[in-house]
């Protein structure tokens, strides 16, 4: 839980008949992520390819069109493919691409057709004052445009004056503008300037009537023709989506096996691949492969000077939190793995900042419907686009969720303290506590300068703890100099907070004084001039943390200010207690989005800057085992 998975490098060795399956084997239990060969083994070995994948290419092309062409079918039928011919023999079953085709091509056609007929029929309709044969706007050297719009009485005007050679016919709210070929662009220019909406009259015969009556049947006819076609393409969905689309996804799965086959070796008789395991699936894989191979493989570790990779495995109530950790940088495979401790610390730092029950509960009800709306998103939103737009500009939904869930135990934390702090969107209710924020603020203060010698003292003992299981006992022994000038430096500052003898008379101070000339030498003997530097961070690291209650203390006044209005706004008149209602929501509002931001920000801050320095270097790159996702097929093989 406190550190990644121990990972090996291994060698695996098979004949080439084997090829298939063990690739098959190693994606579908996801325990191996497959490195090239070194150099030197690249030369003696030829590149792999376990079998021809010409025609895989190609179905995997032509069953990722078809999905395209066919209507989603939701079914909850897997499909399980136990050779590459048994996939084959499933895929030359499914004849249906001709018809799907042609259907979806005749469609595109009748969609082409109904936009055309309907944009007729919308130009009909606005003319429809016009009374006799239209084919007269339309000739070889003539065209004609419908204009429209609050600014035709203007636009009339102004063509009139420019060209005497252009014809208008005015109807009720539209004109129609004829003109010759040559005269069509300057026109054109001319209604841009204005405010008004322009169509072109395409070619047609007969009165505005005729040709609405006639426009109508081939809708209606088109309309039939496509529900007809559509429900022809629906039954071909029920019966052959679930099964195209595990193709789909079958084909797609053999051509990784293609792209991983470029780093593996090999001669005529066998294939050679490596790769990084997890120290825990080592005996597994072996068992799995000797079944597949019938005993005839080698599985070898491989000294290697590379640093694995960090496959992070934390509880699933912390795992949540390793986004967090990722943000900033991913553990060493030999380092300590943060994950647990930035679960714990950042909720708390989060509920200690916001402490205010009213806040706590606004943000737990906002985190719980993002939540509900990601995993079950509505047909039609009624949330402003605006407003849904900018989030999903700033973070995926993925991300947005995994944000929502982190805010949830920071804001139960915030509802505790808010009743132990008595504050209720900066209300009092009439009871007692020890805690009051305003008035025992002194006693908060040293709350939070006890937590951030915690924090910077442990993340100390930790980074000795990491260095002592690396081999790097000079860096170790130094990180316990850290401890010892932090202690000195903790008890120092009492004694002067307490204005307590600073002479040889406390032994408070004495002690302090061995603590902080101990660990000063200590640090200087390890790590040189540079430590001195450091140290003044030291003692800022520490007082760092008072920031949880100035952040607390400022949301508080800010809550109790707007409430004051508001209670004062009352007992003047009707009209200021209105103004001061908008002015409370507004600024409880205002205080909910710092309370929401400030707090996360500042408690990731914290975690980051003040502890993980002390222990946490990161730079690791992350475990990406072979590995595949199904949703439409079943495994082949399984890990015991």
């Amino acid at each position: 839980m406190f550190k990644p998975a121990k990972m090996g490098r291994v060698r695996l060795i098979i004949h080439k008949m084997y090829t298939e399956r063990v690739l098959s084997a190693l994606q579908d239990i996801g325990v191996m992520q497959i490195e090239s060969l070194p150099e030197e083994a690249q030369k003696l070995l030829i590149s792999a390819e376990p079998i021809d994948y010409k025609q895989i290419a190609e179905s995997a092309q032509r069953f990722r069109g078809l999905e395209g062409l066919l209507y989603p079918h939701g079914s909850d039928q897997r499909f399980s493919f136990h050779s590459v011919e048994e996939l084959m023999g499933a895929a030359q079953s499914v004849a249906i691409d001709e018809r799907v085709t042609a259907i979806r091509k005749e469609l595109d056609r009748i969609d082409a057709n109904l936009k055309d007929y309907h944009g007729r029929l919308g130009l009909l309709s606005k003319i429809s004052d016009f009374d006799g044969e239209l084919s007269v706007f339309n000739t070889r050297s003539i065209v004609s445009f419908v204009v429209y719009g609050p600014g035709l009485k203007q636009f009339e005007d102004s063509v009139g004056k420019r060209s005497k050679e252009m014809l208008s016919t005015k109807l009720g709210n539209a004109t129609i503008f004829s003109m010759r070929k040559i005269d069509e662009k300057e026109f054109g220019s001319a209604a841009e300037k204005q405010r008004v909406a322009i169509e072109f009259m395409p070619q047609m015969q007969g009165s505005v009537e005729q040709n609405t009556s006639a426009l109508g049947d081939n809708v209606a006819g088109m309309n039939e023709r496509k529900t007809a076609l559509e429900h022809e393409l629906m039954s071909i969905s029920e019966k052959y989506y679930p099964l195209v689309s595990a193709l789909k996804e079958q084909f797609d799965i053999e051509m990784e096996k293609y792209e991983v086959a470029n780093r593996l070796g090999a001669t005529k008789a066998i294939v050679v691949l490596e790769g990084w395991v997890p120290n825990e699936s080592t005996p597994a894989l072996e068992k799995l492969i000797m079944g597949i191979t019938e005993g005839r493989y080698i599985l070898e570790s491989v000294e290697c000077e590379a640093m694995p990779p960090t496959k992070m495995r934390n509880p699933v109530t912390t795992k949540l939190f390793e986004f967090f950790v990722k943000f900033y940088s991913i553990p060493k495979s030999n380092e300590i793995d943060p994950t647990v401790m930035f679960a714990l610390a950042f909720p708390i730092f989060f509920g200690f900042m916001v402490g205010d029950f009213g806040y706590g509960l606004f943000m737990l009800l906002l985190a719980l419907f993002i939540i509900n709306r990601i995993n079950h998103p509505p047909k039609v939103s009624r949330l402003p686009k605006v407003i849904t737009s900018f989030v999903m500009l700033l973070v995926s939904k993925r991300s947005l969720k995994i944000l929502a869930k982190s805010i949830i135990p920071g804001a139960i934390i915030a509802m505790v303290l808010g009743v132990l702090f008595n504050e209720y969107f900066g209300f009092q209710l009439p009871y007692t506590t020890p805690f009051d924020v305003e008035q025992n603020l002194g006693q908060l203060l040293v709350i939070s300068g006890y937590i951030g010698v915690f924090m910077v003292e442990f993340g100390f003992i930790l980074g000795a703890l990491n260095k002592l299981a690396e081999g790097e006992k000079k860096h170790a022994i130094a990180k316990i100099g850290w401890v010892l000038a932090g202690l000195g430096f903790v008890l120092f500052g009492l004694n002067v907070l307490h204005r307590a003898s600073l002479g040889m008379d406390n032994v408070s101070a004495i002690l302090s004084y061995i603590l902080l000339g101990c660990g000063v030498v200590t640090i200087v003997a390890c790590e040189g001039g540079r430590g001195i530097m450091e140290l003044p961070s030291l003692i800022s690291h520490m007082l760092s943390y008072t920031r949880l209650v100035g952040i607390l203390l400022a949301s508080v006044i800010l809550a109790s200010v707007v409430d004051l209005v508001f209670l004062h706004s009352w007992n003047h008149s009707i009209l200021l207690g209105v103004v001061g209602t908008v002015i409370l929501i507004v600024g409880q509002l205002f205080n909910i989005v710092i309370a929401l931001f400030e707090p996360g920000i500042q408690g990731a801050r914290l975690i980051y800057v003040e502890f993980f320095s002390k222990f946490y270097e990161g730079n690791g790159r992350e475990f990406k085992p072979f590995a595949v996702q199904r949703n439409r097929t079943l495994a082949r093989f399984k890990l015991e």
